[in-house]
Protein backbone atom coordinates (compact mmCIF):
# COMPACT_ATOMS: atom_id res chain seq x y z
CA UNK A 1 0.00 0.00 0.00
CA UNK A 2 1.58 3.43 -1.07
CA UNK A 3 1.78 5.72 1.63
CA UNK A 4 -0.43 8.78 1.42
CA UNK A 5 1.51 12.16 0.81
CA UNK A 6 1.42 14.87 3.64
CA UNK A 7 0.28 18.24 1.85
CA UNK A 8 2.73 20.66 1.67
CA UNK A 9 1.46 23.68 4.08
CA UNK A 10 0.96 27.09 2.32
CA UNK A 11 0.58 29.96 4.10
CA UNK A 12 -1.06 33.13 2.68
CA UNK A 13 -0.94 35.94 3.75
CA UNK A 14 -4.89 37.44 4.68
CA UNK A 15 -6.32 40.89 4.59
CA UNK A 16 -9.86 41.46 4.82
CA UNK A 17 -9.39 44.54 2.66
CA UNK A 18 -8.15 42.33 0.11
CA UNK A 19 -9.91 39.14 -0.02
CA UNK A 20 -10.14 39.19 -3.49
CA UNK A 21 -6.54 39.05 -4.26
CA UNK A 22 -6.27 35.87 -1.08
CA UNK A 23 -8.28 33.99 -3.66
CA UNK A 24 -6.49 34.66 -6.54
CA UNK A 25 -3.15 33.59 -4.93
CA UNK A 26 -4.87 30.14 -3.59
CA UNK A 27 -6.46 29.19 -6.73
CA UNK A 28 -3.34 30.25 -8.59
CA UNK A 29 -1.31 27.77 -6.57
CA UNK A 30 -3.96 25.00 -6.64
CA UNK A 31 -4.54 25.25 -10.03
CA UNK A 32 -0.19 24.77 -11.00
CA UNK A 33 0.43 22.50 -8.43
CA UNK A 34 1.69 18.75 -9.02
CA UNK A 35 1.58 17.96 -5.63
CA UNK A 36 -0.89 17.98 -2.65
CA UNK A 37 -0.84 21.46 -1.00
CA UNK A 38 -2.68 22.44 2.24
CA UNK A 39 -2.96 26.35 1.92
CA UNK A 40 -4.06 28.18 5.39
CA UNK A 41 -4.94 31.86 5.26
CA UNK A 42 -3.33 34.02 8.44
CA UNK A 43 -6.32 35.35 9.30
CA UNK A 44 -5.66 38.22 12.02
CA UNK A 45 -9.14 37.85 13.81
CA UNK A 46 -8.99 33.92 13.95
CA UNK A 47 -5.61 34.26 15.63
CA UNK A 48 -6.73 37.20 17.95
CA UNK A 49 -9.52 35.15 19.01
CA UNK A 50 -7.38 31.62 19.73
CA UNK A 51 -5.27 33.95 21.78
CA UNK A 52 -2.29 33.15 19.27
CA UNK A 53 -1.52 37.14 18.91
CA UNK A 54 -1.96 39.76 21.18
CA UNK A 55 0.08 42.32 19.56
CA UNK A 56 -1.92 45.92 19.45
CA UNK A 57 -2.57 47.01 16.04
CA UNK A 58 -0.20 48.95 14.68
CA UNK A 59 -0.92 51.97 12.73
CA UNK A 60 2.55 51.38 10.81
CA UNK A 61 1.84 48.48 9.50
CA UNK A 62 0.47 48.18 6.15
CA UNK A 63 -1.33 44.69 6.28
CA UNK A 64 -2.90 42.60 9.11
CA UNK A 65 -0.35 39.72 8.22
CA UNK A 66 2.61 42.28 8.98
CA UNK A 67 3.70 40.14 11.87
CA UNK A 68 1.37 37.33 11.99
CA UNK A 69 3.34 35.69 9.50
CA UNK A 70 6.30 34.76 11.86
CA UNK A 71 3.82 32.87 13.88
CA UNK A 72 3.99 30.27 11.03
CA UNK A 73 6.75 27.77 12.86
CA UNK A 74 4.44 27.71 16.28
CA UNK A 75 1.30 27.43 14.00
CA UNK A 76 3.23 24.06 12.31
CA UNK A 77 4.39 23.00 15.47
CA UNK A 78 7.52 23.31 14.86
CA UNK A 79 7.77 20.95 12.24
CA UNK A 80 8.69 20.43 8.90
CA UNK A 81 8.85 22.98 5.89
CA UNK A 82 5.93 25.49 4.95
CA UNK A 83 5.62 28.34 2.50
CA UNK A 84 4.65 32.03 2.63
CA UNK A 85 3.26 34.30 0.70
CA UNK A 86 2.24 38.05 0.52
CA UNK A 87 -1.73 37.74 -0.81
CA UNK A 88 -0.74 39.81 -3.91
CA UNK A 89 0.87 37.00 -5.52
CA UNK A 90 0.63 34.77 -8.67
CA UNK A 91 1.85 31.64 -9.29
CA UNK A 92 2.51 31.19 -12.91
CA UNK A 93 4.85 27.24 -11.94
CA UNK A 94 4.20 24.31 -9.85
CA UNK A 95 5.05 25.29 -6.44
CA UNK A 96 6.62 21.48 -6.48
CA UNK A 97 9.92 22.72 -8.14
CA UNK A 98 10.30 25.45 -5.46
CA UNK A 99 9.75 23.04 -2.97
CA UNK A 100 12.29 20.86 -4.53
CA UNK A 101 15.21 23.41 -3.79
CA UNK A 102 14.39 23.31 -0.16
CA UNK A 103 18.12 22.62 1.85
CA UNK A 104 17.57 21.54 5.36
CA UNK A 105 20.63 23.53 6.74
CA UNK A 106 18.59 26.57 6.62
CA UNK A 107 16.30 28.29 8.49
CA UNK A 108 14.13 30.04 5.63
CA UNK A 109 15.18 30.55 2.27
CA UNK A 110 14.15 33.61 0.20
CA UNK A 111 14.50 35.72 -2.75
CA UNK A 112 17.84 38.16 -1.67
CA UNK A 113 16.28 41.35 -3.24
CA UNK A 114 18.28 44.49 -3.60
CA UNK A 115 15.11 46.81 -3.79
CA UNK A 116 14.37 50.30 -3.05
CA UNK A 117 11.16 51.89 -4.00
CA UNK A 118 10.75 55.03 -4.94
CA UNK A 119 6.81 55.33 -3.75
CA UNK A 120 6.62 57.40 -0.66
CA UNK A 121 3.35 55.42 -0.17
CA UNK A 122 2.18 51.90 -0.99
CA UNK A 123 -0.82 51.10 -3.29
CA UNK A 124 -3.67 51.57 -0.64
CA UNK A 125 -2.15 54.47 0.40
CA UNK A 126 0.17 53.23 3.65
CA UNK A 127 3.47 54.93 4.47
CA UNK A 128 6.26 53.10 2.18
CA UNK A 129 8.94 52.59 4.69
CA UNK A 130 12.38 52.05 3.43
CA UNK A 131 15.00 49.24 5.25
CA UNK A 132 17.62 46.55 4.22
CA UNK A 133 16.62 42.96 2.55
CA UNK A 134 13.17 44.70 2.04
CA UNK A 135 10.46 42.18 0.46
CA UNK A 136 12.71 39.32 1.45
CA UNK A 137 10.14 37.67 3.35
CA UNK A 138 6.80 38.48 1.46
CA UNK A 139 7.79 34.66 0.06
CA UNK A 140 9.59 32.94 2.82
CA UNK A 141 10.26 29.00 2.83
CA UNK A 142 10.26 28.25 6.57
CA UNK A 143 11.97 25.29 8.29
CA UNK A 144 9.89 25.14 11.17
CA UNK A 145 11.74 22.63 13.06
CA UNK A 146 15.12 24.21 12.58
CA UNK A 147 16.86 24.99 15.90
CA UNK A 148 17.04 28.37 15.31
CA UNK A 149 13.20 29.00 14.66
CA UNK A 150 12.10 27.64 17.73
CA UNK A 151 13.15 31.07 19.78
CA UNK A 152 10.22 32.40 17.39
CA UNK A 153 7.48 31.79 20.10
CA UNK A 154 4.18 33.61 20.09
CA UNK A 155 5.52 35.46 23.28
CA UNK A 156 8.29 36.76 20.87
CA UNK A 157 5.81 37.54 18.07
CA UNK A 158 3.50 39.71 20.45
CA UNK A 159 6.83 41.77 22.09
CA UNK A 160 5.89 45.30 21.19
CA UNK A 161 9.30 45.67 21.68
CA UNK A 162 10.22 43.87 18.56
CA UNK A 163 9.76 45.90 16.06
CA UNK A 164 9.04 44.52 11.87
CA UNK A 165 12.23 45.31 11.33
CA UNK A 166 13.27 42.94 13.84
CA UNK A 167 11.20 40.14 12.31
CA UNK A 168 11.69 41.49 8.31
CA UNK A 169 15.48 41.71 8.73
CA UNK A 170 15.50 38.08 10.09
CA UNK A 171 17.12 39.34 12.94
CA UNK A 172 17.06 36.74 15.32
CA UNK A 173 19.20 34.64 12.49
CA UNK A 174 22.77 34.33 11.43
CA UNK A 175 23.41 35.27 7.64
CA UNK A 176 24.52 31.95 6.78
CA UNK A 177 20.60 30.51 8.21
CA UNK A 178 19.25 32.71 5.43
CA UNK A 179 19.12 30.52 2.28
CA UNK A 180 18.53 32.13 -1.42
CA UNK A 181 16.07 31.08 -4.20
CA UNK A 182 15.71 32.52 -7.50
CA UNK A 183 14.03 36.07 -7.74
CA UNK A 184 11.79 34.47 -10.67
CA UNK A 185 9.78 32.98 -7.30
CA UNK A 186 9.20 36.54 -5.90
CA UNK A 187 9.13 38.26 -9.08
CA UNK A 188 8.29 42.31 -8.39
CA UNK A 189 5.86 43.68 -11.08
CA UNK A 190 7.25 47.00 -12.04
CA UNK A 191 10.81 46.39 -10.84
CA UNK A 192 12.16 43.00 -12.89
CA UNK A 193 11.94 42.98 -16.57
CA UNK A 194 11.60 39.97 -18.90
CA UNK A 195 13.55 38.97 -20.60
CA UNK A 196 16.62 41.00 -19.21
CA UNK A 197 16.03 39.47 -15.58
CA UNK A 198 14.54 36.36 -16.30
CA UNK A 199 11.05 34.80 -16.40
CA UNK A 200 8.39 34.60 -13.74
CA UNK A 201 7.50 31.77 -11.61
CA UNK A 202 5.51 33.43 -9.04
CA UNK A 203 4.14 37.33 -9.94
CA UNK A 204 4.19 39.34 -6.99
CA UNK A 205 2.41 42.67 -7.28
CA UNK A 206 3.87 44.78 -4.74
CA UNK A 207 3.61 48.32 -5.83
CA UNK A 208 -0.15 47.53 -6.70
CA UNK A 209 -2.42 44.65 -8.36
CA UNK A 210 -5.26 44.81 -10.39
CA UNK A 211 -7.80 44.80 -7.33
CA UNK A 212 -6.87 48.27 -6.64
CA UNK A 213 -8.83 51.27 -9.45
CA UNK A 214 -5.60 52.85 -9.53
CA UNK A 215 -3.22 49.69 -10.82
CA UNK A 216 -6.08 47.89 -13.13
CA UNK A 217 -3.92 48.23 -16.09
CA UNK A 218 -0.50 47.58 -14.05
CA UNK A 219 2.10 45.44 -16.02
CA UNK A 220 0.91 41.42 -15.41
CA UNK A 221 -2.45 42.27 -15.15
CA UNK A 222 -3.85 40.50 -17.91
CA UNK A 223 -2.18 37.16 -16.04
CA UNK A 224 -4.08 38.30 -12.76
CA UNK A 225 -7.80 38.38 -14.43
CA UNK A 226 -7.28 35.09 -15.72
CA UNK A 227 -6.54 33.74 -12.80
CA UNK A 228 -9.26 34.95 -11.32
CA UNK A 229 -11.63 34.62 -13.64
CA UNK A 230 -10.91 30.84 -13.07
CA UNK A 231 -11.26 31.32 -9.68
CA UNK A 232 -14.73 32.42 -9.91
CA UNK A 233 -15.90 29.57 -12.43
CA UNK A 234 -14.08 27.42 -10.06
CA UNK A 235 -16.49 28.76 -7.34
CA UNK A 236 -19.45 28.76 -8.92
CA UNK A 237 -19.09 25.21 -10.48
CA UNK A 238 -18.44 23.52 -6.47
CA UNK A 239 -21.64 25.73 -5.58
CA UNK A 240 -23.43 24.23 -8.57
CA UNK A 241 -22.60 20.48 -7.25
CA UNK A 242 -23.32 21.63 -3.41
CA UNK A 243 -26.68 22.39 -4.99
CA UNK A 244 -27.38 19.53 -7.53
CA UNK A 245 -26.65 17.35 -4.41
CA UNK A 246 -28.86 19.32 -2.25
CA UNK A 247 -31.75 18.83 -5.17
CA UNK A 248 -31.47 15.30 -5.08
CA UNK A 249 -32.07 14.51 -1.67
CA UNK A 250 -32.95 15.90 1.91
CA UNK A 251 -30.27 16.04 3.65
CA UNK A 252 -29.93 15.30 7.24
CA UNK A 253 -29.52 18.34 9.55
CA UNK A 254 -25.63 16.87 10.60
CA UNK A 255 -25.37 17.89 6.99
CA UNK A 256 -26.66 21.15 6.30
CA UNK A 257 -23.81 23.67 6.00
CA UNK A 258 -24.41 25.38 9.67
CA UNK A 259 -22.30 25.32 12.10
CA UNK A 260 -22.97 23.22 15.39
CA UNK A 261 -24.17 25.46 17.45
CA UNK A 262 -27.01 26.13 15.00
CA UNK A 263 -27.24 22.48 14.18
CA UNK A 264 -28.27 21.90 17.86
CA UNK A 265 -30.35 24.49 18.10
CA UNK A 266 -32.81 23.26 15.54
CA UNK A 267 -32.38 19.77 16.65
CA UNK A 268 -33.52 21.29 20.70
CA UNK A 269 -36.37 22.50 18.62
CA UNK A 270 -37.43 19.85 17.29
CA UNK A 271 -37.39 18.14 20.68
CA UNK A 272 -39.39 21.22 21.87
CA UNK A 273 -42.04 20.84 19.49
CA UNK A 274 -42.52 16.95 19.54
CA UNK A 275 -42.54 17.04 23.43
CA UNK A 276 -43.86 20.03 24.48
CA UNK A 277 -45.06 18.98 27.91
CA UNK A 278 -41.53 17.50 28.95
CA UNK A 279 -42.43 14.06 29.49
CA UNK A 280 -39.58 12.80 27.97
CA UNK A 281 -36.78 15.80 27.37
CA UNK A 282 -36.63 17.66 30.78
CA UNK A 283 -36.31 21.00 30.99
CA UNK A 284 -36.02 21.51 27.43
CA UNK A 285 -37.90 24.96 27.16
CA UNK A 286 -34.99 26.40 29.07
CA UNK A 287 -32.15 25.04 27.43
CA UNK A 288 -33.89 25.93 24.08
CA UNK A 289 -34.02 29.54 25.60
CA UNK A 290 -30.31 29.62 26.75
CA UNK A 291 -29.37 28.38 23.12
CA UNK A 292 -31.45 31.08 21.57
CA UNK A 293 -29.84 33.72 24.05
CA UNK A 294 -26.30 32.19 23.20
CA UNK A 295 -26.75 32.35 19.33
CA UNK A 296 -27.77 35.54 18.87
CA UNK A 297 -25.00 37.01 21.32
CA UNK A 298 -25.11 39.36 24.24
CA UNK A 299 -26.11 42.49 21.69
CA UNK A 300 -29.37 44.15 22.07
CA UNK A 301 -31.13 46.85 20.88
CA UNK A 302 -33.71 49.00 23.26
CA UNK A 303 -36.31 50.95 21.57
CA UNK A 304 -38.63 53.50 22.91
CA UNK A 305 -40.32 54.88 20.20
CA UNK A 306 -42.84 56.89 22.84
CA UNK A 307 -42.73 60.27 22.23
CA UNK A 308 -40.34 59.42 19.27
CA UNK A 309 -40.60 58.43 15.37
CA UNK A 310 -43.37 56.71 14.23
CA UNK A 311 -41.64 54.08 12.17
CA UNK A 312 -45.34 52.43 11.25
CA UNK A 313 -46.14 55.54 8.99
CA UNK A 314 -42.85 54.87 7.29
CA UNK A 315 -44.06 51.49 6.24
CA UNK A 316 -41.90 49.87 9.14
CA UNK A 317 -42.31 48.26 12.52
CA UNK A 318 -39.44 49.48 14.04
CA UNK A 319 -36.35 51.60 12.93
CA UNK A 320 -35.17 50.31 9.79
CA UNK A 321 -31.41 51.56 10.65
CA UNK A 322 -31.97 50.34 14.30
CA UNK A 323 -32.73 46.43 12.65
CA UNK A 324 -30.45 46.52 10.24
CA UNK A 325 -27.77 47.07 12.24
CA UNK A 326 -29.23 44.16 14.75
CA UNK A 327 -28.86 41.53 12.21
CA UNK A 328 -25.90 42.14 11.39
CA UNK A 329 -24.18 41.82 14.78
CA UNK A 330 -26.31 38.85 15.84
CA UNK A 331 -28.82 40.60 18.53
CA UNK A 332 -32.25 41.10 18.82
CA UNK A 333 -35.15 43.93 18.94
CA UNK A 334 -36.06 44.80 22.25
CA UNK A 335 -36.82 47.71 24.33
CA UNK A 336 -35.48 49.38 27.40
CA UNK A 337 -38.43 49.25 29.71
CA UNK A 338 -38.10 44.63 28.84
CA UNK A 339 -33.76 45.72 28.92
CA UNK A 340 -33.23 47.98 32.12
CA UNK A 341 -32.61 45.37 34.64
CA UNK A 342 -31.33 42.71 32.60
CA UNK A 343 -28.08 41.46 33.01
CA UNK A 344 -25.72 44.96 32.19
CA UNK A 345 -23.11 42.26 30.42
CA UNK A 346 -25.92 43.19 27.55
CA UNK A 347 -25.14 45.47 25.24
CA UNK A 348 -27.85 48.16 24.05
CA UNK A 349 -28.05 49.39 20.94
CA UNK A 350 -29.45 53.12 20.56
CA UNK A 351 -30.63 55.36 17.42
CA UNK A 352 -30.96 58.94 18.00
CA UNK A 353 -31.74 61.02 20.85
CA UNK A 354 -35.37 61.10 21.00
CA UNK A 355 -38.02 58.99 22.44
CA UNK A 356 -36.61 56.82 25.37
CA UNK A 357 -32.85 56.86 24.18
CA UNK A 358 -31.88 59.18 26.54
CA UNK A 359 -33.13 57.23 29.22
CA UNK A 360 -31.61 54.24 27.98
CA UNK A 361 -28.04 56.45 27.38
CA UNK A 362 -27.56 57.56 30.98
CA UNK A 363 -28.53 54.09 32.60
CA UNK A 364 -25.45 52.70 30.65
CA UNK A 365 -23.41 56.05 31.83
CA UNK A 366 -24.70 55.45 34.98
CA UNK A 367 -23.89 51.15 35.06
CA UNK A 368 -21.16 51.04 32.97
CA UNK A 369 -23.24 49.29 30.19
CA UNK A 370 -21.89 48.72 27.15
CA UNK A 371 -24.31 51.06 24.33
CA UNK A 372 -23.79 51.46 20.69
CA UNK A 373 -25.43 54.74 19.44
CA UNK A 374 -26.58 55.36 15.68
CA UNK A 375 -26.83 59.08 14.62
CA UNK A 376 -26.39 60.96 11.54
CA UNK A 377 -23.05 60.76 9.76
CA UNK A 378 -20.41 63.15 9.25
CA UNK A 379 -20.70 63.90 5.29
CA UNK A 380 -22.20 62.41 2.43
CA UNK A 381 -25.61 63.31 3.36
CA UNK A 382 -26.47 66.36 1.28
CA UNK A 383 -29.18 65.48 -0.45
CA UNK A 384 -30.11 61.79 1.00
CA UNK A 385 -29.32 61.20 4.61
CA UNK A 386 -28.10 57.63 4.02
CA UNK A 387 -24.81 57.51 5.75
CA UNK A 388 -24.97 57.26 9.78
CA UNK A 389 -22.37 57.24 12.31
CA UNK A 390 -21.99 54.27 14.99
CA UNK A 391 -20.16 54.94 18.17
CA UNK A 392 -19.60 52.92 21.20
CA UNK A 393 -20.00 54.30 24.83
CA UNK A 394 -20.48 57.71 23.50
CA UNK A 395 -22.45 59.50 21.10
CA UNK A 396 -19.69 60.89 18.63
CA UNK A 397 -16.28 59.29 17.79
CA UNK A 398 -14.15 61.67 20.05
CA UNK A 399 -11.00 59.43 20.68
CA UNK A 400 -7.68 60.00 18.58
CA UNK A 401 -7.66 60.11 14.54
CA UNK A 402 -6.96 56.25 13.00
CA UNK A 403 -5.01 56.18 10.47
CA UNK A 404 -7.05 54.97 7.99
CA UNK A 405 -6.81 54.28 3.71
CA UNK A 406 -9.22 56.30 1.22
CA UNK A 407 -11.30 53.15 -0.07
CA UNK A 408 -14.59 54.08 1.96
CA UNK A 409 -13.67 57.86 1.12
CA UNK A 410 -13.87 57.86 -2.12
CA UNK A 411 -16.89 56.16 -2.23
CA UNK A 412 -18.47 59.19 -0.25
CA UNK A 413 -17.24 62.05 -2.80
CA UNK A 414 -14.76 63.77 -0.17
CA UNK A 415 -13.37 66.67 -1.66
CA UNK A 416 -10.76 68.89 0.01
CA UNK A 417 -11.98 72.59 0.34
CA UNK A 418 -8.93 75.09 1.21
CA UNK A 419 -8.95 76.89 4.60
CA UNK A 420 -10.50 80.43 4.53
CA UNK A 421 -11.52 83.03 7.21
CA UNK A 422 -14.25 85.85 6.90
CA UNK A 423 -15.45 88.30 9.17
CA UNK A 424 -18.37 86.49 10.99
CA UNK A 425 -19.33 84.28 13.84
CA UNK A 426 -21.34 81.70 13.05
CA UNK A 427 -23.23 80.03 16.34
CA UNK A 428 -25.08 76.67 15.83
CA UNK A 429 -26.65 75.81 19.24
CA UNK A 430 -27.91 72.39 19.71
CA UNK A 431 -31.27 71.17 20.41
CA UNK A 432 -32.68 70.96 23.82
CA UNK A 433 -32.54 67.13 23.75
CA UNK A 434 -28.59 67.37 23.55
CA UNK A 435 -28.39 69.91 25.93
CA UNK A 436 -30.59 68.38 28.24
CA UNK A 437 -28.91 64.81 28.39
CA UNK A 438 -25.40 66.49 28.71
CA UNK A 439 -26.53 68.81 32.07
CA UNK A 440 -26.16 71.88 29.89
CA UNK A 441 -28.66 75.10 30.28
CA UNK A 442 -31.23 75.27 27.11
CA UNK A 443 -30.41 76.41 24.05
CA UNK A 444 -31.35 80.21 24.11
CA UNK A 445 -29.51 80.68 27.49
CA UNK A 446 -26.08 78.70 26.11
CA UNK A 447 -26.06 80.85 23.07
CA UNK A 448 -26.82 83.96 25.50
CA UNK A 449 -23.48 83.25 27.26
CA UNK A 450 -21.61 82.03 24.62
CA UNK A 451 -21.99 85.43 22.81
CA UNK A 452 -21.33 87.25 26.55
CA UNK A 453 -17.99 85.43 26.48
CA UNK A 454 -17.14 86.28 23.15
CA UNK A 455 -17.47 89.71 23.56
CA UNK A 456 -14.37 89.81 25.95
CA UNK A 457 -12.03 88.50 22.91
CA UNK A 458 -13.70 89.79 19.93
CA UNK A 459 -16.03 92.67 18.37
CA UNK A 460 -16.96 90.76 15.26
CA UNK A 461 -20.59 90.32 13.78
CA UNK A 462 -22.21 87.54 15.16
CA UNK A 463 -25.14 85.29 13.45
CA UNK A 464 -27.33 82.91 15.06
CA UNK A 465 -27.98 79.45 13.21
CA UNK A 466 -30.66 77.23 14.63
CA UNK A 467 -30.60 73.75 12.93
CA UNK A 468 -33.38 73.84 9.82
CA UNK A 469 -35.12 70.81 9.29
CA UNK A 470 -34.08 67.44 7.43
CA UNK A 471 -36.24 69.10 4.45
CA UNK A 472 -34.92 72.86 4.83
CA UNK A 473 -30.93 72.10 4.88
CA UNK A 474 -31.53 69.62 1.83
CA UNK A 475 -33.52 72.46 -0.30
CA UNK A 476 -32.18 76.14 0.88
CA UNK A 477 -30.14 76.03 4.20
CA UNK A 478 -27.47 73.72 3.53
CA UNK A 479 -24.81 73.82 6.14
CA UNK A 480 -22.29 74.45 3.48
CA UNK A 481 -24.24 77.30 1.89
CA UNK A 482 -24.26 78.73 5.02
CA UNK A 483 -20.56 78.66 6.04
CA UNK A 484 -19.91 80.00 2.38
CA UNK A 485 -21.04 83.41 3.61
CA UNK A 486 -18.41 85.42 4.75
CA UNK A 487 -17.96 83.36 8.28
CA UNK A 488 -14.56 83.70 9.94
CA UNK A 489 -15.53 80.13 12.09
CA UNK A 490 -18.37 77.93 13.51
CA UNK A 491 -18.80 77.71 17.09
CA UNK A 492 -21.26 74.96 18.41
CA UNK A 493 -21.29 72.51 21.66
CA UNK A 494 -21.43 68.69 20.36
CA UNK A 495 -22.78 69.06 16.71
CA UNK A 496 -21.44 67.61 14.04
CA UNK A 497 -21.76 71.08 12.62
CA UNK A 498 -18.07 71.93 13.54
CA UNK A 499 -17.06 68.98 11.51
CA UNK A 500 -18.94 70.11 8.49
CA UNK A 501 -17.45 73.13 8.91
CA UNK A 502 -13.97 71.50 8.82
CA UNK A 503 -14.88 69.83 5.72
CA UNK A 504 -16.24 72.87 4.14
CA UNK A 505 -12.95 74.55 4.92
CA UNK A 506 -13.38 76.83 8.35
CA UNK A 507 -12.34 76.81 11.13
CA UNK A 508 -14.07 75.71 14.20
CA UNK A 509 -14.91 76.11 18.36
CA UNK A 510 -16.21 72.91 19.74
CA UNK A 511 -17.27 73.23 23.46
CA UNK A 512 -18.54 70.05 23.94
CA UNK A 513 -17.65 66.22 23.38
CA UNK A 514 -17.35 66.27 19.41
CA UNK A 515 -15.97 64.59 17.03
CA UNK A 516 -13.73 66.94 15.76
CA UNK A 517 -12.49 67.98 18.95
CA UNK A 518 -8.81 66.35 18.03
CA UNK A 519 -8.49 69.53 15.25
CA UNK A 520 -10.67 72.17 15.68
CA UNK A 521 -10.53 74.91 19.08
CA UNK A 522 -12.10 74.22 22.09
CA UNK A 523 -11.94 77.43 23.98
CA UNK A 524 -13.89 80.50 22.90
CA UNK A 525 -10.42 82.66 23.89
CA UNK A 526 -8.73 81.43 20.74
CA UNK A 527 -11.25 82.99 18.23
CA UNK A 528 -8.65 85.13 17.11
CA UNK A 529 -6.21 82.52 17.07
CA UNK A 530 -7.81 79.98 15.10
CA UNK A 531 -6.69 76.50 13.76
CA UNK A 532 -5.68 76.66 10.02
CA UNK A 533 -5.53 73.20 8.56
CA UNK A 534 -3.90 71.63 5.63
CA UNK A 535 -4.66 69.19 3.19
CA UNK A 536 -2.99 66.17 4.07
CA UNK A 537 -4.28 66.60 7.93
CA UNK A 538 -8.01 66.93 6.13
CA UNK A 539 -7.09 64.07 4.65
CA UNK A 540 -6.64 61.84 7.58
CA UNK A 541 -9.49 63.12 9.21
CA UNK A 542 -11.73 62.58 6.14
CA UNK A 543 -10.12 59.01 6.09
CA UNK A 544 -11.10 58.66 9.45
CA UNK A 545 -14.24 59.66 9.84
CA UNK A 546 -15.08 57.36 6.34
CA UNK A 547 -14.73 54.38 8.95
CA UNK A 548 -16.85 56.26 11.37
CA UNK A 549 -19.91 55.88 9.64
CA UNK A 550 -22.16 53.17 7.08
CA UNK A 551 -25.12 52.58 5.11
CA UNK A 552 -27.93 50.59 5.86
CA UNK A 553 -26.47 47.35 3.74
CA UNK A 554 -23.37 47.83 6.11
CA UNK A 555 -24.98 47.49 9.04
CA UNK A 556 -26.94 44.40 7.54
CA UNK A 557 -23.88 42.68 6.28
CA UNK A 558 -22.03 43.18 9.61
CA UNK A 559 -19.27 45.45 8.17
CA UNK A 560 -20.11 47.72 11.08
CA UNK A 561 -19.44 46.03 13.75
CA UNK A 562 -16.82 44.49 12.61
CA UNK A 563 -14.66 47.57 12.19
CA UNK A 564 -16.59 50.03 15.16
CA UNK A 565 -15.04 46.75 17.42
CA UNK A 566 -11.62 46.63 16.19
CA UNK A 567 -11.59 50.53 16.14
CA UNK A 568 -12.82 50.91 19.80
Amino acid sequence: MNEEIKPFKIYIGYDAREHAAYEVAKHSIEATSSIPVDIVPLKLRSLRKSGVYTRANDTLSSTEFTFTRFLIPHLNDYQDWALFIDCDFVALHDVADLVAEIKDQYAVMCAHHDYTPTEETKMDGQAQHQYPRKNWSSMMLINCGHPSNKVITPDVVNNETKTGAYFHRFSWLLDEEVGEVSHEWNWLVGWYKEPKDGTPKFLHYTEGGPWFKEYRNCEYNYEWYEVRNASLQNILEKKNSRIEKLESRVPTIDEVLLTDQKKNLIKTLFKSITDPNEYYYKDIQKEFSEMVKNEMGNKVAAIDSIGGVNYKNKGHEYDNFLSSFILGSGGYISNFDREANTDIDIALVIRGLGGGSQKAIKHCWETSRTFYAIDTGYMGNLKNKKWHRVTKNELQNTGPLIPRDSKRLDRIGYEWVPFTTGKKIMICPPSNKVMNLWGQPDPETWTEQVIEELKQYTDRPIEVRMKPTRSERVSNKSIEAALAEDVHCLITYNSIAATEALLNGKPAIALGPNAAQSLCNTSLSEVENLNILDKATMHRFACHLSYCQFIEDEMRDGTAWSIINESY
